[in-house]
């Protein structure tokens, strides 16, 4: 991703950080390190942290990682690892995923919709370290702008969303989303149809994402292939 605004990037040849202001989480991602190295970047990341008012780092480490006992080291200078938030697919999709009929899907075009979207993707996940979004909030983050937002709809009710970030090489899916009483319905494979529409329509005809296991056989289905396998460790800044 590239830096814009309320987006923070930071990139060195040891890692890439990455942070919507204000939001609870911020990523690690192409982590190079040397041993000796382990604790300084930690505390960077704490530093990142502080600055983006984050709260909680996920640390994507994958087997190009370095050192090769990476994960070892880190979960000995305090990181964590959660068990049902570990293993994760990186994915990739270059050919047209299949067209869903009898629902209609595209990208929200109103602040209401917005809201009512992302609203759903925080009931599906129930995250608790995820404070509910107020008003105020959901309507910076839809002037912001900093990643797109799809939702498809049944019997004329939202029944999924999903946000896009487009790239110059693709778009990167996140945060894909089924309310219950429409799942197995299409709703979740309508968006992901219409996230590959927008990335045909920009010249970028791909889409990646990283997928965990409830969602990466849904994918697999729909054509995407595992590029690469991420373990997520976390580590948290209090506040006190």
């Amino acid at each position: 991703m590239d830096p814009a605004p309320g987006l923070a990037v930071r990139q060195s040849h040891r890692y890439a950080l990455s942070a919507e202001l204000g939001a609870t989480y911020c990523a690690v991602e192409a982590i190079r390190l040397r041993a000796d190295e382990i604790e300084v970047a930690v505390a960077q990341v704490d530093t990142f942290m502080a600055e983006t008012g984050t709260r909680i780092a996920s640390w994507w480490v994958t087997e190009r990682s370095t050192p090769d006992d990476v994960e070892d080291l880190l979960l000995a200078a305090g990181l964590e690892r959660i068990e049902s938030d570990y293993l994760h697919a990186a994915m990739l999709l270059t050919s047209p995923p299949p067209v869903v009929t009898g629902v209609e899907a595209r990208e929200v075009a109103t602040l209401e919709e917005f809201c009512e979207a992302r609203r759903l993707q925080r009931d599906v996940f129930s995250d608790p370290n995820q404070a509910e979004l107020t008003d105020g909030e959901l309507a910076a983050e839809y002037e912001l702008g900093l990643s797109r937002v799809y939702a498809a709809w049944i019997d004329g009710r939202i029944a999924a969303a999903g946000r896009a970030v487009f790239t110059r090489a693709g778009v990167y899916l996140m945060g894909g989303a089924t309310a219950p009483w429409a799942r197995g319905r299409g709703a979740y494979r309508a968006i992901v149809r219409s996230r590959w529409d927008a990335a045909v329509e920009r010249g970028t005809p791909a889409l990646g994402v990283g997928a965990g296991p409830m969602s990466r056989p849904i994918l697999e289905r729909l054509g995407f292939v595992q590029v690469a396998e991420f373990r997520r460790l976390q580590s948290v800044v209090s506040r006190g």
